[in-house]
């Protein structure tokens, strides 16, 4: 398992890829489960910067802990911020990792929000994400640069 705790501020993002990717590489996630929980647990910690801290001077801190099991990858990102009741509607951070993850729970108490997520190792269905032009039945073939 691997846990760490960061603070909360956007300049450690690229540590926090860069270290979730070589965890589970080193524990032979196949390509796909790590680009989706890499891209998981990125998007988890933005939102946890972006929302839970924003009103503050203090940047707070973020826990991410990350567990490869044979069959899945367990994501948590939890911090102690101060989460606006806006803040779900504001961006599309929860529908990336909806997406990207097979299970997403997102849970509030006592002054903690912890995003749970869990992602199949092996293959699995596409869900159609947006940004696949394949999956929305565009022909890369016959579309024109942008």
């Amino acid at each position: 398992m691997l846990t760490f705790i960061i603070p909360a501020n956007a300049d450690q993002l690229p540590l926090v890829r860069h270290r979730v990717g070589s965890w589970l590489a080193s524990h032979r996630v196949p390509i796909t489960a790590r680009r989706d929980s890499v891209s998981t647990v990125d998007e988890a910690v933005s939102n946890s910067i972006e929302h839970a801290y924003r009103d503050t001077a203090d940047a707070g801190l973020v826990a991410i802990t990350v567990q490869a099991t044979a069959d899945e990858v367990l994501i948590s990102v939890a911090d102690h911020g101060n989460w606006p009741s806006d803040s779900v509607e504001h961006g599309l951070g929860l529908t990336v990792i909806e997406g990207l993850a097979d299970e997403v729970e997102l849970a509030r108490e006592d002054g903690r929000t912890t995003l749970s997520a869990r992602i199949a190792r092996g293959k699995r269905t596409p869900r159609g994400r947006a940004w696949a032009p394949e999956q929305r039945g565009v022909d890369k073939s016959t579309r024109s640069p942008s």
